[in-house]
């Protein structure tokens, strides 16, 4: 075993393409050396913003020895009954280069015919290698590709250097006109010249003696003790999170943190206006004081160690006063203009060329919020008649025209100094969460009225053109959205039917070539529920009861996510399992029945049937209340109840019998526990396996 080191140096790559890429760097070379049979150790892969690396401690020397196998004709056409070869063998041998005496009789698909077993020995992995790394690095994706000079090639930015090494060897390769050494660069400032990587085991100790920190928790740790060190300086706290620091970590090498300060009378804006200018746009960390409140200084990471570092602090200060300046001069200017003669502008400006403009779709968002306001019994429909004209209207400000994250946010603050209403100033900020995973939900009853309805119109809007997300391209961000109303009617434990929200949003849109209502509710449904499956798996539920669930959910989002939370109760019930067992069979023997006939008693035989109807009978309305109040633990419990009853049917009864009346009256008492028990979920789509598995 060997280490085994691959650079990609490259000019600035953007910060936000990093992760993703190192994410699918390390797929595509484990993916690559499990094919090629090459053993290896774990992988680590290093970003900056001049390289892409991965480093595996140990890789075999050579590929792993093979047997592989090529299938022949059928054995009795290839040999006859004394075991003579024929034609057929004899051809096969030649084609396979082998004597007849090498070929074997095998099974496959249940056929018998010839086979011949040849040893593939390995080849050294210097060998291989550079087959490997020469197709893996044109299939890093990137969210946009350049080329460069006069070449076909495609990568993030140009290729600069590549370094290969398998121990101390060169590993020789060429991609994008770039040969493969053992050279690699340090920092672009600090150090002088190129630096030799003699082996693995010195890139990440060699790099760092040329100011090029490899490893993010390093950088991490450096821009941590960074901040540290100014707030006991300032005295003041850094308003961080992980994605700005993310950001910073992807576009140094050798992060130096300092602090710069702005004027006082900036911080008369409004806290997120400045935060965002900071943030967003400088990436720098704002700082406030023990009190919570922004103070006018800022930490900031330069990617050297200056040489005068209070001149790199001015030129930071500089750039931040006039986006700042910016700022306050496009407040001054908005607070002059009334939302509602904003909203009379929206007819301008086009949602999308075959939706109409965001006047329209405003009026959609109206009708569709008062739908939805009777629906839940707010008595609300004033406030949406007002929030409806004023939601989208800040849109249209030099504020959020600027700086388009203080969408909705801007609203709310102009709102409220034109002396709106709190609700339906609330409203305007609240209707855009929640504005990513995770995300704060809408809390105000408007706010959540208004947030469904702006997102149920998205999504009926587009899926009634036929424009839907394909594949990783979603740019209305329709799966966000969808994930948005998933998110607000199971916290806030809202009971609307799917197919009625849809058709409420499809019959406010006035479009040539919009599709039926039943296409759209088919396609959208199955869309929701998708997401919802995704949703609910990623948060760590069973998949099989997730499945289960579905077909509630493609009716009633909040109805089938507390079914599915009632039966993640069960998984520690002993019997559940067994009685699944029960279900699958009275499932099976009665799929293509439905329950239309009553059960004659005078045909119960036996014993054990008789139990199973009496069972029934005086569960079923029990059942049927416990499912109408939406107890499904209680109704579960009832479930429950069922499984030493129907072993002990399966075990003594025998549901075909001769007599057509007794089989029949059998599969009809089946017939109506199946359908029992399908009222609460498709339990067909739960693995036994699954729940031994997952119980706890």
């Amino acid at each position: 075993m060997k280490p085994f080191l691959l650079e990609i140096g490259s000019e600035e790559i953007p910060a936000r393409f990093l992760p993703p890429a190192k994410e699918a760097l390390l797929k595509l070379l484990d993916d690559s050396l499990a094919a090629n049979r090459i053993e290896h150790g774990p992988i680590r892969v290093y970003a900056t913003p001049r390289r892409l690396a991965v480093l595996v401690e140990e890789l075999a020397e050579a590929q792993k020895e093979t047997v592989t196998r090529k299938f022949g004709p059928p054995w009795a056409k290839a040999f006859d009954a004394d075991g003579t070869p024929l034609p057929a063998a004899t051809g096969f041998a030649k084609s396979q280069g082998v004597d007849v005496s090498e070929l074997k009789k095998t099974k496959k698909d249940a056929a018998e015919l010839v086979c011949v077993e040849k040893l593939e020995k390995g080849r050294p992995s210097a060998e291989v290698l550079p087959e490997i790394v020469t197709s893996l690095i044109p299939r890093i994706p990137f969210p946009k590709r350049m080329r460069w000079g006069l070449g076909e090639f495609e990568f993030a930015r140009p290729i600069q250097w590549i370094v290969a090494l398998l121990g101390s060897d060169v590993i020789p390769l060429t991609v994008a006109g770039i040969a493969s050494g053992n050279t690699s660069q340090g920092h672009r400032f600090l150090a002088k010249g190129s630096v030799l990587i003699e082996h693995p085991d010195r890139y990440i100790e060699g790099l760092r003696e040329a100011h090029v920190i490899v490893k993010e928790e390093e950088r991490l740790s450096i821009m941590a003790e960074g901040i540290q060190r100014i707030e006991a300086e300032a005295g003041g706290h850094a308003v961080s999170d992980d994605a700005l620091m993310q950001e910073i970590l992807y576009i140094t090498e050798y992060p130096y943190a300092q602090m710069g300060r702005f004027e006082e009378e900036y911080l008369e804006l409004p806290r997120a206006v400045l935060v965002n200018v900071m943030k967003g746009h400088q990436r720098y960390i704002p700082m406030e004081g023990s009190d919570g409140r922004l103070v006018a200084r800022f930490i900031f990471f330069a990617n050297t160690i200056p040489k005068e570092p209070a001149e790199v602090a001015r030129g930071n200060e500089k750039v931040l006063r006039a986006r700042l300046a910016d700022g306050r001069f496009f407040f001054e200017e908005d607070k002059k203009t009334k939302l509602d003669e904003l909203y009379e502008k929206l007819s301008a400006v086009i949602f999308h060329e075959r939706l109409g403009d965001l006047r329209q779709k405003c009026e959609r968002i109206r009708r569709i919020g008062l739908f939805i306001s009777e629906a839940l019994g707010f008595n609300l429909s004033a406030q949406v008649e007002r929030a409806s004209r004023l939601i989208k209207a800040d849109l249209l400000t030099h504020m959020v025209g600027e700086f388009p994250e203080l969408q909705g946010f801007m609203g709310t603050i102009y709102a409220r100094a034109q002396g709106e209403p709190e609700e339906v100033t609330r409203s305007i900020e609240e209707h855009y969460l929640p504005v990513g995973v995770g995300g704060p939900l809408p809390q105000s009853d408007l706010g959540i009225v208004m947030a469904l309805a702006d997102k149920i119109d998205s999504l009926t809007a587009f899926f009634s053109v036929g424009i839907t997300p394909t594949g990783n391209l979603d740019p209305f961000a329709l799966r966000r959205q969808t994930l948005g109303i998933i998110r607000i009617m199971i916290a806030r434990e809202i009971h609307i039917p799917l197919n009625r929200l849809i058709s409420a949003a499809h019959s406010t849109l006035e479009v040539t070539g919009k599709l039926p209502l039943e296409t759209v509710q088919q396609t959208l449904v199955d869309f929701i529920t998708t997401r919802f499956r995704f949703a609910m798996i990623e948060e760590g539920h069973n998949q099989e009861f997730v499945d289960s669930v579905i077909p509630i959910v493609g009716q009633d989002i909040y109805d089938g996510f507390v079914r599915l939370k009632a039966l993640a109760t069960q998984k520690s019930i002993e019997d559940f399992a067994r009685l699944m067992i029960g279900f699958k069979r009275v499932f099976n023997i009665t799929k293509q029945l439905s329950d239309t006939s009553p059960v004659d008693t005078s045909l119960l035989v036996e014993q054990q049937e008789k139990d199973l109807f009496q069972l029934y009978t005086s569960s079923h309305d029990p059942f049927v209340d416990a499912m109408r109040s939406r107890q499904y633990e209680t109704g579960l419990s009832i479930l429950v109840s069922f499984k030493e009853t129907i072993d002990r049917f399966f075990d003594k009864v025998f549901v075909m019998a001769e007599d057509e009346r007794i089989k029949n009256n059998r599969l009809t008492l089946l017939t109506k526990i199946k359908e029992m028990f399908l009222t609460y979920g498709d339990f067909s789509k739960i693995r036994i396996e699954e729940i031994s598995r997952t119980s706890v």
